[in-house]
């Protein structure tokens, strides 16, 4: 894995993060891959911009991706580097597709379809508004909110986690959002790249931005429920992603600050399923996300799960109406 003494002033971490090594026609190898601490396999982000880069690969500089749609088959191993079969299935003129076939020893543990298309004028144009959120700057780093919290009470921090966030190629700022007595299932968070992308095409861009879109969606599906301190109604078994999905909208900037808004519409038959936007600071919304993921848990308690007003959530999202 990466180390901050690998990037001074340049996209170092992004070359090894999401680096691939031509093997073959069409096919691409891994240099990196990063088994978070307690996870069943390698970051799903880092396979789904990998794949995405390689797809990329394939594809004339005329074309941008604006969809890529993911299927996780298998944990992938850090013990060995994964293979990218890229498939073209249709080259058209204004749109071509692509599909990638993720291996690790023969065995398939990662499917996606890419399309791309060729940059077009629209007249027809529409949004939600960006959330009015307080600017990154004003909010703590994930590794300063975890040293406080050390500061402030007899918990032990755990040191790994704060050393994995260092090494990260991309940098966070959560944002406290309000919450009733349950929760809200609802996230938001500021993230960018580190290092300087500027010399890099928009390809670089795409996929770095793949890579991010990965942290922090799927457990919203599981906001609305008590997981820890006495008052516990569940311990969580089990959250993998199953599927994942990241549509881009219009250009942006990965190493420049990005909203990232969550929310989660559903949780039930043991999965959870979250949707997610992505907006550039003066507020376009340039990509959105989904993700559907296995989410088991033991309950400690009697929970029917509460239905919440759909009025009432999206007002928690945005204070405005859609900007049209």
């Amino acid at each position: 894995m990466v180390t901050s003494d690998d990037d001074d002033n340049t996209a170092a971490f992004y070359e090894r993060t999401l680096e691939l090594e031509e093997v073959g026609p069409d096919t691409y190898l891994s240099v990196d891959l990063w088994r978070p601490k307690g996870n069943r396999g390698v970051f799903g982000g880092q396979v789904i911009g990998q794949a995405l880069a390689a797809a990329g690969k394939t594809v004339g500089g005329g074309f941008r991706c604006n969809s890529f749609h993911c299927y996780f088959l298998a944990p992938g191993q850090n013990t060995e580097m994964i293979a990218y079969e890229v498939r073209r299935i249709r080259q058209g003129t204004s749109y071509c597709s692509r599909l990638v076939v993720a291996k690790q020893s023969g065995r398939v543990i990662f499917m996606a379809m890419a399309s791309f298309q060729s940059p077009e004028p629209s007249a027809l144009r529409h949004q939600y508004a960006m959330p009015n959120v307080p600017p990154p700057e004003a909010l703590v780093s994930p590794g300063d909110h975890l040293q406080g919290k050390q500061e402030q009470s007899s918990e032990d921090v755990d040191v790994d986690k704060m050393d994995e966030r260092d090494v990260l190629p991309v940098e966070t700022r959560h944002i406290s959002l309000p919450e009733d007595q349950r929760g809200l299932p609802i996230k938001a968070l500021w993230l960018r790249a580190k290092g300087d992308m500027s010399e890099l095409g928009h390809s670089h861009h795409q996929s770095m931005l793949a890579y991010a879109s990965d942290f922090a969606l799927l457990s919203t599906s599981l906001r609305p429920f008590k997981m820890d301190g006495p008052e516990a109604e569940h311990r969580l078994s089990m959250l993998v992603s199953l599927d994942h999905t990241i549509w881009f909208h219009e250009p942006f900037r990965a190493d420049e600050w990005l909203l990232y808004v969550m929310e989660s519409p559903r949780t039930a038959s043991g999965r959870g399923l979250s949707i997610g936007r992505i907006y550039t600071r003066d507020g376009v919304h340039v990509a959105s996300t989904a993700q559907e993921g296995v989410a088991r848990s033991v309950a400690l308690a009697t929970d029917n799960g509460d239905t919440l007003e759909f009025s009432k959530l999206i007002s928690r999202l945005t204070d405005m109406p859609a900007k049209l």
